[in-house]
């Protein structure tokens, strides 16, 4: 996470460019986008990532709709707006309550409705409230990804049809955000009035708007190589206007300008770019981000620790973005693969050892408390070096042949081979069995939709160790 001091302390101990081998034309150096996401970071108990703001820090949004009826009114704020539904289609009564056309209603409140002809799949977000309805099974996802099938939802008129939404389930969708909501019926007139979060805080406790004023248009600075990533992955990619070194995915994120390194930015640079929003992960000196901020920067910061910490702090971002349904169909792609790969670990009858090497002089690895270590484990296997209660561990030959790992993921970037072929793990029996594995280390280093392919190749590994 972000941290105090003005270098990393691995730094002192590995020079990261010694023994780099060239491969594929280019010299491979993942050790240094390694130790870009490994920091020790000042702890801030009250500082909680993607905590909705008191009540009073609340939009009001009511609607006004009447069975049968074509016209409505949505008031947010002081701001009202008369609409009308598309030609035929109407509110209706269901069940016990109101269905209404979701378009037209979510649009006037100033939110998203999004149609992936690829998917079949409709995304919808109003700030923070967000969720996804898939015409092909007729389910509706929620903001914390419960499914409902509902086929009651779309109706047909003709060979044009829209989806509706009831009463029941966007009180549900406002809820899982956080928010809440209130309906009456006076005279025919259905009233229903959203308090929907209005700001959210980062994992520093600094609060941002849920509904900013430039959506999808701010002028971004990343201060991470997966910032960045996150970025390009919900469509903001063309907004940055600068990054950090190392920022190489995906391709275009190459072209960007850079205002140095990730633990030691220009300020002077970042002065003259004026960006409408600096964003900052782990690696990021404390003593950088209060700077910028007496400097009158704005700044979002991060700092998952977990897959589903990663799913979520992408999603937190578009919403801080201004572009909440693409985080949406981002976040439950990734949780999907999550939920897949962790239902296939439930089946298997052991839980191979698993060592990752991030570096080989000296020997490091990943430990508890980190993300590399989360995927071992939801892929169905055991991360030897969680046992050394230590983050990024140090660890001697003998701690290694000792545990005797089932699998070796080489992510340093040296190539399974320096691994396969040491004497000293002649014996071990990832080498034994043809179980050690080279990886690129973007893939489980960086949070990033990326870390899914990690995720998915180290779940593979595991599979094929607990073969008979």
């Amino acid at each position: 996470m972000l941290r105090t001091g003005s270098r990393n302390w691995i730094d002192r101990v590995v020079d990261p460019t010694a023994g780099c081998r060239p491969a594929g034309g280019r010299r491979i150096i993942s050790f240094v986008l390694a130790v870009i996401m490994v920091s020790t970071l000042v702890a801030f108990a009250a500082r909680q990532s993607g905590n909705v703001a008191s009540a009073a820090s609340m939009r009001r949004v009511s609607l006004e709709l009447r069975a049968g009826q074509s016209s409505f009114v949505v008031t947010t704020g002081s701001q009202r707006v008369a609409g009308s539904f598309p030609r035929g289609f109407v509110p209706l009564r269901l069940g016990t309550g109101l269905a209404f056309p979701l378009r037209a209603v979510i649009e006037a409140a100033g939110g998203t409705v999004r149609f992936e002809p690829s998917q079949n799949t409709v995304y919808v977000a109003l700030g923070p409230v967000a969720g996804a309805y898939e015409f092909g099974s007729r389910t509706l996802v929620d903001g914390s990804y419960n499914m409902s099938v509902r086929k009651d939802l779309v109706r047909a008129l003709g060979k044009t049809g829209t989806l509706f939404l009831s009463e029941e389930l966007l009180r549900g969708l406002v809820t899982v955000s956080g928010g809440t909501m209130t309906s009456s019926v006076k005279n025919g007139v259905t009233s229903i009035v959203l308090q929907i979060p209005s700001v959210m805080n980062d994992v520093l406790g600094y609060q941002h708007e849920t509904f900013p004023t430039k959506a999808g248009k701010m002028r971004l600075v990343t201060l991470a190589p997966n910032l960045a990533e996150n970025c390009f992955a919900i469509g903001q990619g063309s907004n940055i206007i600068a990054s950090s070194e190392y920022t190489d995915f995906p391709e275009q994120a190459k072209k960007i300008p850079t205002v140095g390194a990730f633990s030691n930015p220009s300020l002077e640079k970042l002065l003259v770019l004026s960006p409408d929003l600096i964003l900052v992960t782990d690696g990021t000196p404390l003593a950088v981000v209060e700077r910028l901020r007496k400097m009158g920067r704005q700044v979002y910061a991060d700092d998952p620790k977990s897959l589903s910490a990663i799913v979520e702090a992408i999603r937190s971002l578009s919403v801080v973005l201004g572009v909440p349904d693409r985080g949406f169909e981002v976040a439950l792609s990734m949780h999907r693969s999550i939920v897949r790969v962790a239902a296939a670990a439930k089946k298997l009858t052991s839980k191979p050892a698993v060592y990752v090497e991030i570096w080989n002089s000296p020997l490091m690895s990943a430990g508890k408390g980190t993300f590399v270590s989360d995927l071992i484990s939801v892929a169905g296997g055991f991360n030897i070096a969680d046992e050394t209660n230590t983050a990024w561990p140090v660890l001697s030959e003998e701690y290694i042949i000792s545990h005797n790992p089932d699998i070796i993921v080489v992510a340093s970037g040296m190539g399974s081979g320096d691994v396969a072929g040491r004497t000293a793990f002649s014996t071990v029996n990832a080498v034994k069995q043809g179980h050690v594995y080279d990886m690129v280390g973007d893939y489980i280093f960086r949070p990033s939709p990326r870390i899914i392919k990690g995720l998915e190749m180290i779940a593979d590994y595991v599979q094929r160790a607990s073969r008979p």
